[in-house]
């Protein structure tokens, strides 16, 4: 078993391998598939294929680069859908990091260039917002 794990190892060298996009795929695939026991449906079983022929073709791809923009787009989506909305009140301002103690604090935007006191480390400094 050692030697298979040895070769998959070697094989995988330079390959983009699973992300986030290829996981959701494969889950994808073998829900269709499994729904497609119950319905015998041909275009299911097209969909399913499909979907694990990509999902194969992502993880032993050489293109790394595309790959990861691909998987960036997808958390961008995924994130816009169920990430946190953001509250009324956080609208119109921006958030800043101190550059002293890297605190979080809320400024309004397009206030110019002002003068921040931070208020977990009391450190001065300016910033354009």
């Amino acid at each position: 078993m050692n030697g298979f794990r040895d070769w998959l190892n070697r094989l995988m060298i330079g390959r983009y391998g699973m992300d986030e996009l290829n996981r959701f795929m494969l889950i994808a695939a073998a829900v269709v598939l499994l729904v497609n026991i119950f319905l015998s449906w041909w275009i299911l079983r097209f969909i399913g294929v499909v979907l694990l022929i990509l999902v194969y073709c992502r993880a032993f791809s050489r293109t790394i680069y595309k790959r990861q923009e691909e998987n960036a787009k997808y958390l961008n989506f995924k994130s816009g859908i169920f990430g946190r909305r953001r509250r009324k009140k956080d609208e119109g301002k921006r958030i800043l990091i101190c550059p002293y103690c890297k605190g979080k604090l809320k400024v309004p935007v397009g206030a110019g260039r002002i003068k921040i006191r931070c208020p977990h480390c009391k450190a001065e400094f300016e910033e354009t917002v």
